[in-house]
């Protein structure tokens, strides 16, 4: 059922990222990309704390998911999942008019997900 449920919430993180799909182009847009987390202005606090929560659930549900393996397994696992999909949110907005990529969407999508695998270890 864990899996499930994180299958779902990982669809709804797709979907709440990814489109409009219209803004897609062929060719990369660097010069829009904001390579050191907290740097660049503006920062939008709004746009860091919806980054945190949205992966909040998908840490908590990875890591109920993941509970036959170790501690140990289950944080690196979440770790690696939360930051390689959220790096490949932001290398797919590089390819977008209307996105603006960044380094601090995945440094706050990753705090969201180990705030949901230390929230699945006290619930």
């Amino acid at each position: 059922m864990w899996w499930i449920l994180w299958g779902t919430w990982t669809i709804v993180i797709l979907g709440v990222t990814l489109p409009p799909f219209k803004y897609f182009v062929g060719h990369a847009h660097w010069d829009m990309v904001r390579w050191i987390p907290f740097y660049d202005h503006p920062l939008v606090p709004f746009d860091m704390i919806a980054n945190i929560i949205l992966f909040v659930p998908f840490g908590y549900l990875l890591k109920r998911a993941l509970s036959g393996r170790s501690g140990r397994q289950a944080w690196i696992l979440t770790f690696l999942l939360a930051g390689g999909i959220s790096t490949a949110i932001e290398i797919y907005q590089i390819f977008c008019h209307n996105r603006v990529p960044s380094t601090t969407d995945i440094v706050t999508n990753l705090l969201g997900a180990i705030i949901g695998v230390l929230l699945s270890e006290i619930v």
